[in-house]
């Protein structure tokens, strides 16, 4: 039987859990540094999004299909993911767990999100996404010269950033270039595009924790401020000149806020 989704853990597994699930395109191994400053209070099982794997072996016994269908992507990782853990999601991935967390609560503790919006693209009633031309032609550039298109992903997401040539090339360092797999990717940005979660954003009824950067140029800060997505158990912070990755420019607050956040939420 074929695997379908890569996972990798870290720390004791009596502690309580955190199930992490990475962003578009990016492998695991760029949360590789978060998670082992979060094992020493909890166990941390980091997950792939489907097709996207540094692992060659891994990328054979793959497959992609209905993987980026989200019910099926769902429950795959439902069945990955420690039972009664905290989901945490990276920008897709914490649409994926703001979408799991609504809809199969039982499954989930609580959800914290990085850099995620309830809509990465812009609606007609919805202002605050990437404009549906732009990502229109950044998802062209990725059918047709994959490469590249990463390369420029990569430009995205540490514009704004204090260090920024310095994420740059941290975050180059860890393109799946070698594992290259174009349905993962393109099957990914049909997702990013098609997915809604602002009306299960409103209704979670589990503490949800949402970081974001000041100075993102993907996902706006705004989201924070904003009314109608709000619950009771939601909480916000706004990491100052902060760009698309909180846990790598600020990863010694992201882990705080994370860990107050989850104590005071037992």
């Amino acid at each position: 039987m074929r695997a379908r989704i890569e996972t990798e853990s870290f720390g004791d597994a009596s502690n309580p859990a955190i199930f992490m699930v990475s962003g578009w395109a990016m492998p695991k191994e760029v949360m590789h540094g978060f998670a082992n400053a979060l094992k020493k209070r909890f166990y941390v099982v980091v997950a792939n999004l489907p097709g996207i794997s540094l692992s060659e072996g891994w990328i054979a016994r793959s497959r992609i299909g209905t993987n980026y269908d989200i019910d099926a992507l769902t429950e795959q990782l439902i069945e990955a993911a420690p039972k009664g853990a905290w989901w945490l999601g990276w920008s897709l991935g914490g649409m994926i767990s703001v979408y799991v967390a609504a809809r199969r609560s039982s499954c989930v503790q609580g959800v914290i999100t990085l850099s995620t919006s309830p809509s990465f693209v812009q609606r007609d009633d919805w202002p605050h996404g990437m404009p549906l031309t732009d990502f229109d032609v950044f998802s062209a550039l990725v059918e047709s010269k994959p490469e590249q298109g990463l390369k420029r992903f990569v430009m995205l997401q540490a514009k704004g950033a204090e260090k920024e040539r310095e994420l740059v090339r941290s975050l180059q360092s860890l393109l799946p270039m070698k594992t290259l797999n174009s349905p993962a990717l393109i099957g990914g940005l049909r997702l990013l595009k098609n997915l809604d979660v602002r009306r299960e954003w409103s209704l979670l009824d589990m503490p949800n924790l949402h970081l974001l950067g000041e100075k993102d140029g993907l996902v706006s800060a705004k989201v924070a401020e904003l009314d109608k997505i709000a619950n009771p158990f939601q909480h916000c912070y706004v990491f100052p000149n902060c760009a698309h990755q909180p846990f790598l420019e600020y990863q010694e607050e992201c882990v705080h806020q994370i860990e107050t956040f989850i104590d005071a939420n037992k």
